[in-house]
């Protein structure tokens, strides 16, 4: 005598563990894309972060060394692939905004950081002298 399993409606739950093992599939491949979106937007905003405070800096020993405190800045900005928004001098100190957009969820997303430098001796000039 052979034995055959017997398959049918029986009421049971053949087959749950396929839809489980989907619906957390899709849900771990769904959380790992948002995780991936917001460290890409982290590394950006660090990137563009750095980018000021370098350009700031370069900006500020140009300005020392009698040289374009502004085209320092830029070319550094332009560098690390951002833009120089705004650079402002004020003896050697240095105020510089840098940015940089991306695509994120499809939208266009702009991060927009400004960074000071000046030197160590730096004073700024008094009011009314």
């Amino acid at each position: 005598m052979t034995s055959h399993a017997r398959v049918g409606r029986d009421g049971g739950d053949a087959g749950a563990a396929t839809v489980y093992s989907t619906l957390i599939a899709v849900f771990l491949v769904a959380a790992c894309i948002v995780v991936l979106q917001v460290a890409a937007v982290a590394r950006l905003q660090h990137h563009v972060s750095s980018s000021a405070d370098l350009a700031a800096v370069a900006a500020s020993q140009a300005a020392v060394s009698g040289a374009d405190a502004c085209r320092a800045a830029r070319t550094i900005a332009e560098a690390k692939a951002t833009v120089l928004a705004r650079c402002d001098t004020q003896q050697a100190a240095v105020t510089v905004a840098v940015e940089r957009s991306a695509r994120v969820w499809g939208r266009e997303l702009t991060v927009r950081r400004t960074a000071r430098a000046a030197p160590s001796d730096y004073r700024p000039a008094e009011a009314g002298r």
